[in-house]
Order: C-alpha cells, then structure tokens, then sequence
C-alpha cells in the first residue's frame, strides 16, 4: 500500500470529522423579531411597509410586482403565489434575513443594522409603476420611527 492510501485509510478509521458547511440564514418573519424589538414592530406596524401586499390587486401578486411587496427570497416568493408566508415589506426586506438570530440572538449573521440605500433602490425605482423620486437620506427615518 502505497504512503497516500495509507493516510487516506488511516484518516477514515480516525474518524477525522468534516468541516460543517456555513448555515445559510433563513427567513423568520416579522412575527419572530416581535418579542425581542417590540417597540420597532409596533412602530413598523403601523407604516405603508406592513400593508404593502395590499396595495396589490389579485391580478398584480404576481411577478414582478409581487417581489416587492413581500418578504423572502424570490424562490420563495414565487413558490408560494399569491399567499406569501410573510406578507408586506418586514423587517428582513431591509435588515436581511434573521433565521440564525431568532435562533441565538448574538448571531448577526445575515443582518445589518442600517440598511443600505440599496436595500430601499431595489424596490423604489423607476422600473414601479407608481415611483414618484426617492431620496434615501430623507425617507430613511419614516421607515419605522421609534421614540428615543
């Protein structure tokens, strides 16, 4: 037996374990970030964000319209039609999706605190039929305004 095969033998009697692959983050909802940030959900409640999905007609929530106005990856969206698990513009549509979170509240991963422009351009552009301008700086602190 040739120097390589033997090692080859000897670590798979070792047992040397593999390296885990990253955990990708998933999606929670809204519902998921409550009981931690209650009062930015309440403030987030009550925006044009959560009613979003029904600023849609029937016939619109489909792509691409659906896409913006509700949260997950668009795999998802699309797989779940006009019946989106989470529904409106939450919290994961601007700070990332918070699965690994919800699960351990110091894993950050996946998430940003200040969402960038980018996050808000995907959506408020001039590919909507109703974009009126956007000015990130401006309309950043309406998004979900919490009392200090």
């Amino acid at each position: 037996m040739n120097a390589m095969r033997m090692a080859i033998v000897l670590v798979s009697l070792v047992g040397v374990p593999a390296t885990a692959p990253a955990q990708e983050p998933q999606y929670a909802g809204a519902e998921s970030c409550k009981s931690c940030h209650q009062a930015i959900h309440d403030a987030w409640a009550g925006t044009k964000h959560a009613r979003a999905l029904g600023k849609l007609a029937e016939t619109e929530r489909k792509a691409p319209c659906i896409g913006c106005h509700v949260t997950g990856t668009p795999e998802q969206i699309a797989a779940e039609g006009s019946k989106p698990k989470f529904p409106g513009v939450q919290c994961e549509s601007c700070h990332g999706p918070g699965g690994l979170h919800v699960a351990d509240a110091k894993v950050m991963t996946g998430l940003v605190k200040v969402p960038p422009e980018s996050a808000c351009t995907k959506c408020h552009n001039e590919k909507s039929p109703h974009f009126h301008g956007f000015v990130y700086a401006a309309m950043a602190p309406f998004s979900h305004p919490v009392k200090k």
